[in-house]
């Protein structure tokens, strides 16, 4: 039993065969596969940002300046209505009258004549009681 361990001890490790850190790296770079997905992605996205950024910047014929040799219409103003008293004169009206105003005119029927209704309209009387 002690003949094997003896082989075994007279080994030495010699570091110049293998790079650990190189063969990682390539064990790495081997085992991930190229996706190119994500260029089309990021290349799309910005296609459409340019796209957008020129159409909103792109003059439309709405902002292009009137042809000057085109006959202007005048714009016609809508009458204006004065009120029959200023607001400011219905003001000092109201605080001269200093609370006297007028009684507001009385209400007929405050109390419906029908049943009032309930969340459970559906379920009998004596089921809400």
């Amino acid at each position: 039993m002690s003949e094997p361990i003896e082989r075994l001890s007279r080994f030495t490790p010699d570091a110049g065969g293998l790079d650990r850190d190189g063969l990682l790296f390539a064990a790495g770079r081997a085992s991930a596969r190229p996706n190119r997905r994500w260029h089309a992605v990021c290349a799309t996205l910005a296609a459409m940002q340019l796209l957008t950024l020129g159409l909103a910047f792109w003059p439309r014929p709405d902002m292009v300046q009137p042809d000057r040799t085109a006959p202007q219409v005048p714009l016609v103003e809508a009458p204006h209505e004065a009120p029959a008293r200023p607001l400011w004169q219905q003001r000092d009206e109201a605080i001269a009258s200093d609370g006297n105003l007028p009684p507001p005119a009385p209400i007929e029927d405050l109390i419906s004549s029908e049943p009032p209704l309930r969340a459970f309209g559906t379920l009998p009387v004596s089921l809400l009681n």
